[in-house]
């Protein structure tokens, strides 16, 4: 048994940042393992008894639990490690608009990555899809409608929802920019974030201009081969 919680990350992947900054904000100490995808590492057989659907990340709790998908981590994580239940909280009421607001981020929102990820990355195309742009311009409506009902995306406090939905949508806006003008509640609730989330310039931006580089370089050689 490990003394310490064990988490599987890449710094490229929105989800498993979300996992290091909800491990940050209550002060639980994990041993990060990094898995490199370029090594197909997570493809080995010792990853894959972890999680057959070879993705990250991947907690391993103490006891030897394992434990898949970010948001089942970063709730599981607050629920037994954090301090208080603000970012996950007990209540039913508040607890379900959480939970729905993880279900719009990993449902709307982060499926505009995985799309444009497959069009950009692994479909040879050049430009931005409509239909990417569609499901992005989607996705930012609904998240200006959240935050007209208050600072964070359920209400005025931090939740597990805000970390999840902010570290897809950073590297979003590194792709396709939120409008600020049209979005002022968005703009408003990044800016937030930013003070509030630790070593966001090292862990968040870090990791989210390596997956902006990585989708505007496979389409600057898609261009140059069409």
């Amino acid at each position: 048994m490990s003394t310490k919680p064990v988490l599987y990350y890449a710094l490229f992947s929105p989800p498993a940042r979300a996992c290091i900054l909800t491990a940050k904000l209550i002060g639980l100490d994990v041993e990060l393992k990094a898995v490199d995808f370029s090594k197909k590492e997570h493809l080995s057989d010792e990853f894959l008894k972890l999680n057959p659907q070879h993705q990250i990340p991947v907690f391993v709790d103490t006891d030897g639990e394992v434990y898949v998908d970010s948001h089942a981590i970063i709730c599981f994580m607050v629920s037994k490690y954090g301090k208080t239940d603000q970012l996950y909280a007990k209540d039913l009421k508040r607890r379900a608009h959480i939970d729905h607001r993880l279900h719009y981020e990993n449902g709307v929102l982060f499926q505009v990555i995985k799309d444009i990820v497959a069009r950009n990355i692994y479909g040879g195309e050049a430009e931005y899809n409509k239909r990417s742009l569609e499901l992005c311009q989607n996705a930012y409506d609904t998240l200006e409608h959240f935050l007209k009902q208050g600072s964070f995306v359920v209400g005025n406090e931090l939740s597990v929802a805000d970390i999840s939905i902010h570290t897809t949508l950073i590297t979003l806006d590194l792709l396709l920019p939120v409008d600020r003008q049209r979005y002022p509640k968005i703009g408003d609730w990044l800016q937030r974030m930013q003070q509030l989330l630790p070593d966001y310039e090292e862990v968040n931006m870090k990791g989210a201009k390596a997956l902006q580089q990585r989708i505007e370089g496979c389409m600057a050689e898609h261009k140059s081969k069409s």
